[in-house]
């Protein structure tokens, strides 16, 4: 009876022992498995974020469309999308809406800005899966600006004899803005200001839209010569040597000043829109685009004969060929498909410029036809020695 008595306890505590060892062991194994039932739940995102829709004139509309990426690991379920903000921004078309979104897939929505009046408007962009608790956000943001105009670059036949040039859309009310400069190529403007590079004084140059408060935004720069601008940054080329250029970036009053890209050979015209940075490389015959911060390089269009200046809407892409045996104008898809050509039988045509209704370029003349190519027209004449770059833009 003793020998049964004593065991007993030691039962007890082994039994014990062995269920809190268990306890523990299931414990860390919840622990351990953290992780990986995190990495289980749905992970939504809009790109590009934020939808930079740019100037826009007022009247005009321009459209984005967002895509909705799942990159977790279980669906979201009965998505539902939401725009919240001023009436100059609505939405067209919603893939996403109603959708179990599973995991690497993705839906789009289409979003339009047209502006009634001039100024910067911004916009929330959501998508909500409540089932599965969570949530994407996306800032829209456009300007609207006032009536377009034109603006040109004349590089001048002697130093110091460089313009900058103005006229409205349609080619009238032509007139000189700024003049003094030493070499000016290209030309871009923005919501409040025009931005262009003085080529021979190795600057950046900004000022108002009417020509008035010419500023140098950046100095000693190795030969700047494409310029263009975002709601944030202004971007331009340089070349160092014979065959190296960069491409470019400051904050819009000059500080900042970063190189993107480096090691660039045959470089020529420089755009951007709200999620890359294209320009051309005139020796290898191709379009470039990289990412904002510089990475991603991509070649979207090869083989092309002598490109030289580039410029972008909300969906394509639009360049100056000088050719071999005649010049043209050509457009392809933002990722590079679909490259047509909407104007031939040009001389040699350089800087080239978009709005939403037509697209215009520099060969002589200022030169305008319709997005699709037709009714190509003389616009502008008369407008002297080295005339290079066009922008259209506000004001």
């Amino acid at each position: 009876m003793g020998s049964i008595r004593s065991i007993g306890p030691r039962v007890l505590v082994a039994s014990t022992m062995a269920v809190a060892l268990a306890m523990g062991t299931a414990a860390a194994e919840v622990a351990a498995a953290g992780p990986a039932l995190a990495k289980t739940k749905p992970v939504l995102a809009f790109t590009p974020s934020p939808g930079d829709f740019g100037l826009v004139p007022t009247g005009q509309t321009a459209t984005q469309t967002l895509t909705l990426a799942n990159t977790g690991g279980s669906h979201a379920p009965a998505l539902a999308v939401m725009l919240s903000g001023p009436a100059a921004f609505t939405v067209t078309t919603d893939t996403c809406t109603g959708t179990d979104l599973g995991p690497g897939k993705s839906c789009t929505v289409t979003v339009q800005f047209a502006p009634a009046s001039t100024g910067t408007l911004s916009a929330t962009l959501s998508a909500v899966s409540k089932k599965a608790a969570v949530t994407a956000i996306d800032p829209l943001i456009g300007t609207g600006a006032p009536g377009a105009h034109l603006y040109w670059t004349n590089f001048g036949a002697f130093p110091n004899t460089g313009t900058i040039g103005e006229a409205n859309v349609d080619g009238t009310g032509v007139t000189t803005i700024v003049s003094g400069q030493n070499g000016p190529l290209g030309v871009a403007v923005g919501a409040s200001y025009i931005y262009w590079a003085d080529r021979n004084n190795g600057t950046v140059m900004q000022a108002n839209l009417d020509g008035t408060g010419v500023t140098t935004l950046v100095s000693g720069q190795s030969f700047p010569d494409a310029v263009a601008v975002s709601a944030s940054h202004i971007y331009w080329t340089t070349l160092t040597g014979s065959a190296s250029g960069s491409i470019m970036q400051a904050n819009l009053d000059g500080t900042g000043v970063t190189t993107l890209v480096a090691g660039l050979t045959g470089l020529g015209g420089v755009a951007v829109d709200g999620s890359h940075i294209y320009w051309i490389d005139a020796i290898d015959g191709t379009i470039m685009r990289a990412n904002l911060d510089g990475t991603g390089v991509t070649t979207l269009v090869s083989s092309q004969n002598a490109p030289q200046w580039v410029a972008v809407d909300s969906s394509s892409i639009y360049w100056s060929d000088a050719g071999t045996t005649g010049g043209t104008i050509m457009r392809a898809n933002l990722d590079g498909t679909g490259v047509t050509t909407l104007v031939a039988g040009q001389n040699a045509p350089e800087g080239v410029a978009v709005d939403s209704n037509r697209v215009f370029w520099v060969d002589g003349d200022i030169f305008a036809a319709n997005l699709d190519g037709t009714n190509p027209h003389s616009l502008i004449s008369g407008l002297g020695f080295g005339f290079n770059d066009v922008a259209v833009g506000p004001q």
